[in-house]
């Protein structure tokens, strides 16, 4: 028998038709509706496309979707159906519908890295829980499901940030953060991934760099023409865009100092 199968199936589940006012969807860990994909499933509706929603059963004759939320919304909207084909499971919290739902879109296309932190919030992974608390001892968090609200303390950079998180530490991932939003607190797009890496990698390496100084010359730049110059020296320099950028903050903070300069150090 091969060791890499997995044998512990868990409880089987059940199919049967469902109506469809015994049924919703849980945002809490849920990709936002799009309102295109429910129009165009509407437009070309069939049976023979729609297969069955994955649902949870609540215990109390309700039924939220782990798999299924677009089709759901658009036979909802289907004024010729009042119930669906679907396979019916049950867990026992919470946390484990959410689980369901990164195990069965972990391996899609469509599912976003702030999708995947956002159940992985709701399931208690244990690294998308660290990310939560870094961000959330920096004063920022990840960009909420279902808002497209841009704020400067928010960041779509999950994966850069568990990157800088497992190669810098928590406490220097943090103060990255905390250097952008207070450089930039007017750009929505403060919280760059590539910037965090680059500002992670320095606060590792200079134990007593000054973080006062560090935001007073970076809020004199322009994130914009600052990520153009490091990706100009990458260029000429090779690299990748954290070290590149990295070196640039290097040469802007040591300007005009004569003594604890900072530098680049190792990247892990």
């Amino acid at each position: 028998m091969d060791a890499a199968i997995n044998l512990d199936l868990g409880q089987e589940p059940e199919l049967q038709w469902t109506e469809l006012s015994k049924i919703r969807v849980d945002s809490s860990y849920q990709r936002p509706m799009k309102k295109k994909r429910v129009a165009q499933i509407l437009r070309d509706f069939r049976w023979a496309q729609f297969g069955a929603l994955q649902l949870v059963d609540q215990g109390d004759g309700s039924y939220t979707v782990y798999d299924g939320q677009h089709r759901f919304e658009a036979a909802r909207l289907h004024p010729a159906i009042e119930a669906v084909p679907s396979v019916i499971v049950r867990l026992d919290q919470a946390y484990e519908e959410a689980q369901s739902f990164l195990g069965v879109n972990i391996n899609r296309s469509s599912i976003s890295t702030v999708e995947k932190y956002w159940a992985g919030i709701e399931a208690g992974d244990e690294m998308m829980m660290r990310i939560c608390a870094v961000l959330e001892e920096a004063g920022c968090e990840v960009v909420p499901p279902g808002t497209k609200s841009p704020a400067p303390n928010r960041t779509s950079s999950v994966t850069a940030i568990e990157r800088a998180i497992l190669r810098y530490g928590d406490l220097a991932v943090q103060k990255a953060c905390m250097t952008l939003i207070a450089s930039w607190p007017k750009d929505n797009g403060a919280l760059n991934g590539v910037i965090i890496q680059a500002l992670a990698r320095l606060y590792r390496n200079n134990k007593t760099i000054d973080i006062e100084r560090l935001v007073l010359k970076l809020r004199a730049k322009d994130r914009r023409i600052l990520i153009g110059d490091a990706e100009a020296l990458r260029k000429m320099g090779g690299g990748d865009a954290p070290l590149a950028l990295a070196k640039a903050l290097v040469e802007i903070y040591n300007k005009g100092l004569q003594l604890n300069h900072i530098q680049i150090g190792a990247k892990a």
